[in-house]
């Protein structure tokens, strides 16, 4: 059963201050068997994740008050902390870098916004398998 790429129950918490790609992303990932929470600060990611521990966090780098690196560092002290993948506008931060400081987090992978819908969909596949 852990072979299953895309089991029913993963849940994945979604953090992106854009709502419009929240829930278009939302929709894709429910159709695909996932369980998906919407979070549009860190805080709020934490919280969620205490309620209900996630598989997966996908988590846009620069949102709100709490940027992405600190959610997924304190998100990576849980007891069973879950994956990531972080997502970042292009020029923010120069690509290379930016990969590299997500990385040694433990992110995944790292997608440059915009990325495509199959794009996403392989990286959670990737991640959860």
């Amino acid at each position: 059963m852990t072979d299953d790429n895309s089991k029913p129950n993963q849940h994945i918490i979604f953090l992106d201050d854009d709502e419009a790609l929240r829930t278009r992303f939302g929709l894709l990932l429910n159709s695909e068997g996932y369980s998906v929470s919407h979070a549009t600060t860190g805080q709020q990611a934490i919280s969620l994740n205490r309620s209900r521990p996630a598989d997966l966090v996908i988590t846009e780098l620069t949102v709100g008050e709490q940027d992405g690196f600190q959610t997924i560092m304190e998100l990576r002290r849980q007891p069973k902390p879950p994956k990531f993948i972080a997502t970042a506008r292009i020029g923010w931060m120069p690509p290379d870098i930016c990969l590299r400081m997500a990385e040694h987090l433990g992110a995944h992978r790292v997608l440059a916004k915009p990325y495509k819908p199959e794009h996403l969909i392989e990286a959670i596949r990737s991640a959860l398998k």
